[in-house]
C-alpha cells in the first residue's frame, strides 16, 4: 500500500526530524511551508527549508504554496503563523497540528512557563485536527509524562517535550498509514485555556512581595535564551533574574572543553621561546 501525501509546514529543529521521519518512511512530501517572518538564527545544524531543498521538496512561504495542490494531509508542526484555511481545506483526509503541550489546559504561547508556575507533575503534548483558530479542534492523541518540575526550567522542559513530541509523530504516521479514520476526540472546554504573547510577557513581572522559592520558580519559568528572563523591578530599573540552576547548567556548558583547550596550548610550546612582545 502507498503511503500518505502531505504539506508540511514547520520550524525548529524538530520539525527538520520530522521531515526527516517522512522521508524515511516514504511519504510522498507535495510541498514544504516555512515562515519566515521569525528569527531561528541562534538554532545550529540544517533548517527544514534547506533538508527539504536537499531533498527535491518545493519550499516557500503559507503565501506561496500552491491553492491548486492537495494531500492525504497537512501538517503543522509547531508552525508559528495560524493555518489558513484555503490551506487546511488542501488536506484530503485530515489536517493536524502538533502541539509541545498537553491540550486542553495548556495553549497558546506560554504553555512551557505556565507549568513550571503551577508546579505540575505531569506534562505532555499534543496532535489535534486543525481548525481556524489556534490550539483547538478534535484531539488526536496526547502524549503525557511526569515531570519534576521544580528541576526544570522553560528550556528543559521545552527539550523534553520536543523529543516527546517526535515520538507521538511518528505515533501519528503510523496511524496514518494503517487507519483510514484517525480519532477525534472533542477538547473539553471547561479546561481549555489559551494564552496569548502579551499575557505570557505580563507574566515575567516577579511579584514584589515574592519569597526566594517563588522568585527561583519565576526565574526557572522564563529561562529560556535568547528570550527575555523573569525579572524584578528596582526603582524603576529591569533587573533580570537567571536561575540557580541554569547558571549550573551554563558553567558545565563553558567549561566543558577546558582539558583539551589548555593540553592544546602547551602541545607544541617549546621552553624558552617568546609567545609575546612582554617575554622579549
Amino acid at each position: 500500500m502507498s503511503k500518505p501525501s502531505i504539506i508540511l509546514l514547520g520550524s525548529k529543529p524538530a520539525a527538520v526530524v520530522a521531515l526527516s521521519t517522512l522521508l524515511q518512511r516514504g511519504w510522498d512530501v507535495k510541498y514544504v511551508v516555512v515562515a519566515r517572518n521569525f528569527d531561528l538564527s541562534w538554532y545550529g545544524g540544517q533548517s527544514l527549508e534547506e533538508l527539504a531543498l536537499a531533498s527535491g521538496i518545493p519550499v516557500g512561504t503559507q503565501s506561496q504554496l500552491p491553492r491548486d495542490l492537495t494531500a492525504d494531509f497537512v501538517v503543522s508542526y509547531q508552525f508559528r503563523n495560524l493555518v489558513k484555511p484555503d490551506v487546511l481545506a488542501l488536506a484530503k483526509r485530515g489536517a493536524l497540528n502538533f502541539h509541545a503541550g498537553p491540550l486542553p489546559e495548556f495553549g497558546g504561547f506560554a504553555y512551557y512557563s505556565v507549568a513550571i508556575l503551577e508546579d505540575v507533575a505531569i506534562y505532555g503534548c499534543s496532535c489535534h485536527h486543525m481548525d481556524q483558530h489556534f490550539d483547538t479542534g478534535p484531539l488526536l492523541k496526547v502524549r503525557r509524562f511526569p515531570v519534576n518540575i521544580r528541576q526544570e526550567t522553560a528550556f528543559s522542559l521545552e527539550a523534553k517535550a520536543q523529543e516527546e513530541m517526535l515520538r507521538l509523530f511518528i505515533d501519528v504516521c503510523f496511524l496514518a498509514e494503517t487507519q483510514e479514520q484517525l480519532p477525534m476526540t472533542p477538547q473539553d472546554e471547561t479546561r481549555s485555556r489559551y494564552l496569548k504573547r502579551e499575557q505570557l510577557e505580563a507574566l515575567k513581572a516577579i511579584p514584589a512581595d515574592a519569597d526566594a522559592e517563588a522568585i527561583d520558580r519565576y526565574a526557572r519559568a522564563f529561562w529560556y535564551p535568547p528570550y527575555e528572563c523573569a525579572y524584578i523591578n528596582v526603582n524603576g530599573t529591569r533587573v533580570d533574574v537567571i536561575p540557580h540552576v541554569a547558571k549550573k547548567n551554563l558553567a558545565h556548558l563553558l567549561h566543558a572543553n577546558d582539558l583539551d583547550r589548555l593540553r592544546e596550548s602547551v602541545k607544541h610550546y617549546q621552553p624558552g621561546s617568546p609567545q609575546n612582545d612582554c617575554d622579549r
